[in-house]
């Protein structure tokens, strides 16, 4: 029979070791030699990707826009005054949308930011 390729086998007789045994010291000491790999920058992050971010997006600023219209309804039934109330604050509950979604842009932009440090990648005009 062949002799196995792994020259760094434990040493000990082969009777007194199990299979396992003898595979998963080998497999420890193989992790143990490997250098730790940091995990990408937009692995670390929230994890919102794609149609994620455009759901949450869109959710808050219909949430928004729901909450000042029914508040301003709220109030028109509450005081008489229909349609005031809900006109006016369906377009506040318009302007705290757009400013929900400024904000969590501006979050979601920050949280996947490129550092200072990266060199910049020539433009294809820049070629000329």
């Amino acid at each position: 029979m062949a002799e196995p390729q792994d020259k760094k086998r434990p040493e000990g007789d082969d009777g007194s070791r199990s299979v396992t045994g003898d595979l998963a010291s080998r497999i420890a000491r193989a992790k143990a030699e490997r250098p730790v790999e940091k995990p990408a920058p937009m692995a670390q992050g929230s994890g919102i990707q794609g149609a994620n971010r455009a759901y949450r997006l869109a959710s808050e600023f219909v949430a928004a826009i729901i909450v000042g219209a029914g508040l301003g309804y709220g109030i028109d039934l509450l005081f008489g005054i229909r349609p005031w109330a809900t006109i006016i604050l369906l377009l506040l509950g318009f302007c705290a949308g757009v400013l929900n979604i400024v904000r969590a842009t501006a979050e979601m932009n920050a949280e996947t930011a490129v550092a200072p440090d990266t060199p910049a990648l020539p433009d294809d005009d820049d070629d000329k």
